[in-house]
């Protein structure tokens, strides 16, 4: 089969490897889409997680099961799937707690599992959901993204009628402004740099500080002098933890769902005078088969999120459209012909 490899800082490759075996509780999965994440992009750049290379690349991805495991219940070849990239362990301190999501000994595709930007890839069955044949693949490889995007909008904790606001205009940053309707908020702010971006934004007020001298200033104008119940961090930068910080009303929540790699100093008295809360979210919760429901039953929530296509051969192309085209691109896919 073809893979996409990731050999060493900025250097990726077409390689052909042999077609995986399955364990027993595994399938192997015919992949139809894989898209790119930010993530992948900084696994290229800078590798922060210190993955062990060479490595197939991309978490992201939905395809056809194409064998199964003899322990395997509920799938046969032929079977529409998507798939979630996090594999817990079941056996750690975190596991047993019930927080799998951050297992101490976690699988994941394209850290140190083989990822899906590949012809086929290997999965275990519960992490692993059969789809309707209607939905398109690519959308479907979205399942993780609108996975994890629901957790950060659960740890905001939106009562009915509440103001959010989400800092970043990436891919994760419009999902969440698409999908907190389901929460019942007053008024929905999307703060980013790029128009065509923010055009994406459904149900929400959209605000560029790209050139805003005071940025926190146009965050707080759509609310008429009063601050948010909620912000989320859609975007890795210290300056926007500071400014959604300020932007947070008494006894708020900061998600910071983007993970930011230098230190980020915080104002402790205003955490302190006002009883803000710091809150991470990073993965999930089980919200697999809550996401698969939505893929299915909104088919046009997503679709257009997906705004270009490549062969996995065009890898080079794809990557620099993910990479440097922020200003047209939202979600790019590879994606792979019917057999």
């Amino acid at each position: 089969m073809k893979a996409i490899q990731i050999r060493s800082t900025n250097l990726l490759e077409l390689v052909e490897q042999e077609i995986p075996q399955i364990a027993p509780d595994e399938l192997l999965i015919q992949t139809r889409a894989a898209t790119i994440c930010t993530s992948d992009l900084n696994d290229v750049h800078f590798n922060p997680f210190g993955i062990e290379l060479p490595v197939i690349l991309g978490h992201e991805g939905a395809g056809v099961v194409a064998q199964v495991g003899r322990e395997v219940v509920g799938f046969q070849p032929g079977d529409p799937v998507a798939t979630h990239p996090v594999h817990p362990c079941g056996n750690c301190s975190t596991c047993r707690q019930g927080f799998p999501h951050l297992c101490l000994n976690m699988g994941h595709f394209g850290f140190n599992l083989p990822g899906t930007f590949a012809e086929y890839y290997v999965v275990r069955q519960d992490r692993c959901r059969r789809l309707a044949k209607s939905v398109d693949f690519a959308t479907a490889a979205l399942v993780e993204p609108v996975c994890v995007c629901l957790e950060a909008l659960a740890q905001a904790r939106l009562a009915p009628g509440a103001n959010l606001l989400v800092i970043g205009d990436g891919p994760f940053g419009i999902l969440m402004t698409r999908l907190a309707s389901r929460f019942e908020p007053a008024k929905v702010v999307i703060a980013g740099y790029f128009d065509t971006r923010l055009a994406f934004a459904r149900g929400a007020l959209t605000l560029n500080t790209r050139t805003q001298v005071n940025a926190v200033e146009g965050m707080l104008a759509p609310l008429d002098g009063d601050r948010y119940d909620a912000v989320i961090l859609a975007v890795g930068s210290s300056q926007a933890f500071q400014q959604g910080l300020q932007c947070l009303r008494p006894r708020g929540r900061l998600v910071v769902f983007s993970a930011i790699h230098e230190p980020a100093p915080i104002d402790l008295f205003q955490v302190h005078l006002k009883e803000l809360e710091i809150i991470g979210a990073c993965s999930d919760l089980n919200r697999l088969d809550e996401a698969v429901v939505i893929l299915q039953d909104e088919p046009d929530l997503l679709v257009d999120m997906i705004t270009h296509r490549f062969r996995l051969e065009e890898y080079e192309k794809a990557f620099a459209q993910a990479d440097q085209g922020k200003e047209t691109a939202m979600k790019v896919a590879f994606v792979f012909d019917a057999p």
